[in-house]
């Protein structure tokens, strides 16, 4: 680091140790009453003072801090092969940042006509950055500021019209199991309008931001970003206590950048709702809500939808109602279109507090321009029976669903949107619909906010006529995530398919803590009218069998999974336990541990194979009084297949606070390592932030 980089750390850590600006006295005088004076009458009030001051500051405190980070990455890849060899990677950074800050709150031109917030850092930054890889070694030392900042201001509060301006650019770390954190970069701008009414409440937002995730060791897989820009209005028009129309339409404008490639992804949406709502009869218990959407996409994966949905629930007695649904859906991606129409009809029963009944029919109706229609009926029944006994409580519940399908013929594809799927680790996630073309294939998250890529975040394969997919353990999707998946499917051949499934569930909750359980999944498909290729009954037999034992500081659960399924059948034994070791005032241990053990008997589409899996956790949390608090966090997973060898994961933070005064010193540390089949990427951490206030205004209580 060059003198000039020297001179100022030294003189921001010599502001550090200086002693506080004495703040503003709030109230001068404090001497007490005379209780002469205050016994005799009071004095003719006092002409109106001047008026109140058009900036009052409730709150202004200056900061001086310095910031230091040290992170360290190596990454190590085998290539097999007749010439297989080891390609290392090492990452390593520096990074100090001097820092001035401000924070102020207060009031313009008095408390009904404007509040404001402002929140801001200066940074200067200095970093050195290498890397030791195959070929020529690179060396950085690049300069640079930033400026940060979060801002707000209310005008007119308390009035029928409110407005809110923001805006801030604020950088931060998000943690990734098992993979080192990274630095992400937002900004945000927005402005909120309120109409502020009884019989019409209206809001119109407007937002604008944007996301970096950046890696601080370069990594490119690791980096990508993402704007968006947004409108919404809404309305709310309350025309009586049990009569409401709502609308909401949004305006969206969302463009992407993926890590690793140099694809974009734009997507412009324009989407409508409105929903009515009309309560009547006793006690105004019977219910009329009608939803219509409408939605038109322009862009990348683009999907335009309009439906319109009622639903009328009428309560006959205070223990008997029924519903009726209806719903008329057409959509259209990638260049297919259909329509769907479908009715339901349920009734429900309720025997006291102990058992409640529901029956149900549906029918449905889909056609596509090209062909493939599909046509379908079903029939539902469940039972939920719940009473207190001398030993606990008993629940039980029990479901039948069937349903019949008719498929035109067709040499069209058909088209799946937005399925949810949840991958678990180690096993895959099949697709509902036999034939999936594979190329298809789109994964987002649940909000459709976020687009995963193949390869880099899942893989895709086919066994027989099913389609699965497995999360990738080094990408972005996380163990347990849902994820929707959209795609299209071959429909070249009709054919009818019949489907029944019993779904059944008992739980004894004894007083002593244990909760012994079952619950039990049979299903049975039968096809007719085959042409061409057979469809292969996809037949279940899922049983499970266990016991859960709670306590006030804890809970084990020991669990027997059993599944006869014709794709990849299955026994396992499962283990999920937390317990709350030590529960102080100023310590905490908590730890948690999951254990798995599958054995896939295989079928003549999957091998045998065996897969164990454990996961465990410890988080401790010291608190001793105001001035130190610190928190670590462990994590350790371990893998281990037959098919895909052993799995290693390390996950250990903690941080570190203590404050004297005015002045305040973090610590921080991570230490990450994911040892795969092939591959390792370990990851070393530490942060260092000191901070010195100096109180101007003191806050306003």
């Amino acid at each position: 680091m060059t003198s000039g980089r020297t001179t100022i750390r030294g003189a921001v850590l010599s502001a550090l140790l200086l002693t506080p600006v004495v703040s503003r006295t709030e109230n001068p005088s404090t001497q007490p009453a005379d209780p002469l004076a205050a016994s005799q009458p009071a004095p003719p009030a006092a002409p109106a003072g001047p008026r109140e001051p058009w900036l009052r500051l409730d709150e202004l405190t200056l900061d001086l801090g310095l910031d230091a980070e040290l992170r360290r990455r190596e990454v190590v890849r085998d290539y097999s092969g007749l010439n297989g060899y080891r390609d290392r990677q090492e990452n390593s950074l520096k990074r100090f940042q001097e820092t001035m800050g401000m924070k102020s709150e207060g009031v313009l031109f008095g408390e009904r006509i404007a509040q404001y917030s402002l929140n801001a850092r200066y940074r200067f930054v200095q970093e050195e950055y290498t890397e030791q890889r195959f070929g020529p070694d690179l060396h950085q030392d690049p300069d640079g500021d930033l400026l940060e900042y979060d801002g707000r201001i209310t005008l007119l509060p308390a009035g029928k019209l409110t407005a809110t301006g923001y805006a801030s650019k604020l950088q931060d770390r998000i943690p990734r199991p098992f993979l080192p954190s990274l630095d992400r970069q937002r900004e945000r701008y927005g402005a909120d309008l309120v109409f502020n009414d009884a019989t019409l409440p209206m809001r119109l937002i407007w937002e604008k931001s944007n996301e970096r995730l950046v890696s601080p060791v370069r990594n490119l897989l690791d980096e990508q970003a993402a704007s968006d820009q947004e409108v919404r209005y809404e309305a709310t028009w309350h025309i009586s206590d049990a009569h409401e129309l709502r609308l909401n339409y949004e305006y969206n404008d969302r463009r992407e950048q993926f890590s690793g490639t140099h694809d974009r992804f734009d997507t412009t949406r324009n989407y409508l709702t409105l929903n009515h709502v009309l309560q009547f009869g006793d006690d105004q218990r019977s219910r009329l809500e009608t939803l219509a959407r409408l939605q038109d996409e322009t862009g990348d994966f683009a999907r335009d939808q309009y439906e319109v949905s009622p639903q009328l629930r009428l309560q006959h007695t205070p223990n008997l109602f029924t519903t009726w649904r209806g719903q008329f859906l057409r959509e259209s991606y990638e260049g297919i279109d259909y329509t769907l129409n479908r009715g339901d009809a349920s009734v429900t029963h309720q025997l006291g507090d102990a058992l409640t009944s529901t029956l149900g029919v549906y029918g449905l109706a889909q056609q596509r321009e090209q062909g493939g229609d599909v046509d379908e009926w079903g029939a539902s029944g469940n039972v939920a029976f719940s009473k207190e006994n001398d030993l606990g409580r008993f629940t039980s519940n029990l479901n039948y669903n069937h349903s019949d399908s008719r498929t035109a013929q067709s040499y069209q594809d058909g088209v799946v949107i937005g399925e949810a799927v949840t991958l678990r680790d180690p096993l895959p996630a099949y697709l509902a619909r036999l034939d999936a073309n594979l190329g298809s294939i789109v994964v987002t998250d649940s909000t459709r906010g976020r687009l995963y890529l193949k390869g880099r975040d899942y893989a895709v394969g086919r066994i027989g006529r099913y389609s699965a997919i497995t999360r990738v353990r080094t990408g972005q999707i996380v163990d347990g995530q849902t994820v929707l998946v959209t795609y299209t499917y071959r429909t070249n051949q009709g054919f009818n398919n019949a489907r029944d499934r019993v779904d059944l569930r008992l739980q004894q909750d004894f007083k002593s803590g244990f909760s012994p359980y079952y619950a039990g999944t049979i299903q049975k498909e039968s096809f007719d009218r085959q042409r061409f290729l057979p469809f292969e009954s996809r037949d279940i037999s899922r049983h499970r069998l266990g016991v859960t034992y709670r306590k006030r500081r804890g809970a084990a659960t020991l669990e027997y999974d059993f599944n006869d399924d014709r794709i990849d059948p299955y026994h396992a034994v499962h283990f999920t336990g937390d317990l709350t070791f030590l529960e102080k005032p100023q310590h905490t241990v908590a730890g948690r541990a999951n254990y798995s053990y599958y054995r896939f008997w295989g079928t003549d589409r999957q091998e045998t194979r065996y897969a164990s899996l454990l996961d465990l956790g410890l988080d401790y949390r010291l608190l001793l009084g105001p001035k130190l608090e610190g928190n670590l966090a462990a994590a350790y997973r371990f893998e281990n297949d037959s098919l895909r060898g052993d799995t290693n994961g390390v996950d250990v933070s903690g941080a570190l606070e203590w404050k004297i005064g005015y002045f305040s010193a973090r610590f921080e540390l991570e230490y990450d390592l994911l040892d795969l089949p092939g591959s390792s990427d370990g990851n070393f951490s530490a942060w260092i932030k000191l901070r010195r206030e100096i109180p101007v205004v003191a806050r306003r209580e």
